[in-house]
């Protein structure tokens, strides 16, 4: 592997080299009983500071939601993360979203951009495993709790 391209978790004194992640190698923990994510590209792990991806899996019936934009909308069940914009790459299952302007769904093998100044609900119809990335990192940044696999079987830390 040439010098200048790292694999996570590899020594680098520099923060801007391009960097590999294994999803295989990812730490999913616990968002919610129903749902796990693991953040690959942060602030933390390779220095990037103006966007943040990761994956997360999620089950049948999970549901989510957050809203976009330059103030709180104050949407029952789309917490407010900041201003911001995210694109989904859906590598497995389907979705059911909700939004301001309607209702869509989605599934294995489908891009979803997530525009800012929007509010969005989300229900898992087959279970998922999703690509993200969210431009800028956003400004209210949610907790992860216990380390799981991506079936959310609790792992031993």
């Amino acid at each position: 592997m040439p010098d200048d391209i790292t694999r996570s978790g590899m020594s680098q004194s520099s923060r801007d080299v391009p960097r590999v992640l294994a999803v295989s190698e990812l730490q999913p923990r616990a968002n919610s009983a129903t749902s796990r994510s693991a953040r690959a590209v942060t602030d933390e792990t390779v220095g990037a500071t103006r966007l943040l991806s990761g994956m997360f899996w999620s089950d049948e019936g999970s549901e989510g939601g957050w809203s976009f934009g330059d103030t709180d909308p104050g949407i029952a069940g789309a917490p407010y993360v900041g201003v911001g914009e995210e694109v989904y790459l859906c590598l497995k299952g389907r979705v059911h979203v909700e939004w301001e302007g309607g209702e869509f769904e989605f599934g294995a093998g489908d891009i979803v951009y997530w525009p800012n100044n929007r509010w969005y609900r989300t229900r898992v119809l087959e279970p998922v495993q999703m690509f993200y990335v969210m431009a800028p990192p956003p400004t209210s940044m949610w907790g992860l709790f216990e380390r799981v696999d991506t079936t959310g079987a609790p792992v031993a830390e």
